[in-house]
């Protein structure tokens, strides 16, 4: 186990404590099509928040398996849920179902929801056009039965498009784009980021700024380690040191 003094456990306290302190688990829940973005625009997003310090969790299997009740719970232990509309997204139920619950808690424990339109407009979120109205034609099909599950649908997609987003044209940077929803987040977070990109810092472990050990925290799972003292506390919060 690292010393209470090395730069690794330093900032494993640090994370505690502002995990404590917020009163939520992790500050970002990542909502997205997997199938469809998962392995470029998503995951990239996903690394750049962690590297920032900003603790991102996303359902792909991992710490939240991917079960109604652990992705509830995982949206309600956040503090900003982001939310990235993108071609496909409609077509996935499984997305569906989790803006639903995202929807919810953002009436109900005040989280913070950013849509992004990734490489769609917000008018076919909010009016179901495009590809959302052929998937949402597929849905009735399908869901002929559960027509208040697909109304739901409907409805938290209206209120996601309604909200102020960041809005990704085909001919931005990805890039830049992603950088530029990183200090957004920060800002709402209030976390500083380091002001030079990661290929201009210093090797040596001693020199490179707090938030770089603390994003290498974030990223890692949280079910390796039980802390003692909010076990005690009646707190389920993992940490990896």
């Amino acid at each position: 186990m690292n010393s209470p003094t090395s730069p690794k456990g330093l900032f494993s306290v640090i994370n505690l404590l502002m995990l404590f302190l917020s009163g939520k688990a992790n500050d970002v829940f990542l909502s997205f099509n997997h199938q469809e973005i998962g392995k470029n625009f998503a995951d990239h997003l996903y690394k750049d928040l962690n590297y920032a310090g900003i603790r991102t969790l996303r359902d792909d299997g991992g710490i939240y398996t991917g079960q109604k009740s652990d992705i509830k719970r995982a949206i309600q232990e956040s503090r900003i849920s982001v939310v990235v509309f993108s071609k496909d997204y409609a077509s996935s139920t499984k997305c569906l179902d989790q803006l639903v619950l995202i929807m919810d808690a953002r009436r109900t424990t005040g989280l913070l929801v950013l849509p992004l339109f990734y490489n769609v407009d917000p008018s076919e979120v909010w009016e179901q056009k495009g590809l959302f109205e052929e998937a949402f034609a597929k849905h009735e099909k399908s869901f002929h039965k559960e027509m208040a599950r697909v109304d739901s649908w409907r409805a938290a997609l209206k209120e996601a498009a309604d909200l102020k987003g960041k809005e990704r044209k085909q001919d931005r940077y990805e890039s830049k784009f992603i950088e530029s929803i990183v200090k957004e987040i920060a800002d709402k977070l209030n976390l500083s980021l380091p002001h030079v990109p990661p290929s201009s810092l210093p090797l040596s472990s001693a020199l490179r700024p707090p938030s770089y050990f603390l994003g290498l925290l974030r990223e890692r799972r949280l079910d390796d380690l039980y802390c003692p003292a909010m076990v005690s506390a009646g707190l389920s919060l993992h940490i990896d040191l």
